[in-house]
């Protein structure tokens, strides 16, 4: 028998975006799965809208925006509470193939030890381009990084293998695992929070795991139309305030040793190179943002 899954999406006024995922979803050839739509404080109402177009989903409304962590981890205790064997979070704004489940469930079928598995995450806009194939950690600087993003697919990353963190986008983790290690850390927010989660299912003596046989599409804006959102080009202050922030908490909870120093060191410069630029650029919400995050990542309590 194939083991339930429970595939968790978030929702956050975006009914366009995530009808699109869950048009997709109609399609899996995967037997046993539950898609569950947590709408996360929407205010226009598509929350409501994606139930009634989309009957066949679970919905559960949140009364605020809680983050992707908040969000994704309602949805994860639901799974957990109606015994789903497997979790997988999925980003709202991605197009799975048909068989995208498939090569995923049966490498954790195959290997006890795997605790979380992802696909290979191809750009949907030009879908011979690759988004994240798979992942890489620099423990001299606390660096994540991405395999293969914005290479043209050739074949060069289809073997499957081990990897130091496992992709929010598509994130496919044994239920058993996530009693052990627990939900997402809430103090994330949103970015990182893989990361953190990833490092957790890995202390606990699991492997985490890239699949290439597996394939799903991301929708990833690749043009400027955001730029007049916060007056200050294309990311928020409070982006910038959130990435700041969770790196520092990854270096805090993770980096032991010389790592320490260099990880610091590479912060400090970051955070030179954003000041000098975001002062030259007149952009002082940003200024104030990243400063912010930074201070409070180094002294917000992680316990």
């Amino acid at each position: 028998m194939n083991p339930s899954v429970g595939i968790i999406i978030v929702n956050w006024n975006s009914y366009e975006v995530t009808s699109a995922c869950l048009t997709s979803l109609r399609d899996c050839t995967y037997s046993s799965f539950e898609v569950i739509v947590v709408d996360n404080g929407s205010n226009d109402r598509s929350g409501d809208q994606l139930k009634q177009d989309y009957p066949e989903v679970t919905l559960l409304k949140n009364s605020e925006n809680l983050g992707f962590t908040g969000g994704n981890n309602r949805g994860i205790e639901y799974a957990l509470e109606s015994q789903k064997e497997l979790i997988m979070l999925l980003n709202n704004d991605t197009i799975v193939t048909p068989g995208f489940m498939d090569p995923l469930i049966d490498t954790l079928r195959t290997d006890s030890g795997i605790g979380a598995i992802q696909p290979k995450i191809m750009f949907n806009q030009e879908r011979d381009i690759i988004w994240n194939a798979g992942s890489e950690y620099s423990k001299l600087w606390s660096l994540t990084k991405t395999k293969g993003i914005g290479e043209k697919d050739l074949g060069q990353f289809d073997k499957e293998g081990k990897i130091p963190w496992v992709t929010g986008c598509c994130f496919l983790v044994r239920s058993d695992v996530v009693r052990e290690v627990g939900i997402l850390d809430d103090r994330f927010f949103i970015y990182y929070e893989d990361t953190d989660w990833s490092f957790r299912i890995a202390k606990a003596g699991y492997d985490l795991w890239y699949s290439p046989d597996s394939k799903i599409y991301h929708e990833v804006g690749k043009s400027n139309d955001n730029r007049d959102s916060f007056g200050e080009g294309n990311l928020s202050p409070f982006s910038h305030y959130v990435t700041i922030r969770n790196h520092i908490f990854i270096i805090r909870k993770y980096t032991k040793g010389i790592s320490l120093m260099t990880s610091y060191l590479y912060q400090i410069y970051k955070l030179g190179g954003y000041t000098l630029y975001f002062l030259f650029k007149k952009r002082f919400r940003k200024l104030s943002a990243s400063w912010r995050g930074a201070l409070h990542g180094m002294f917000e309590p992680l316990s």
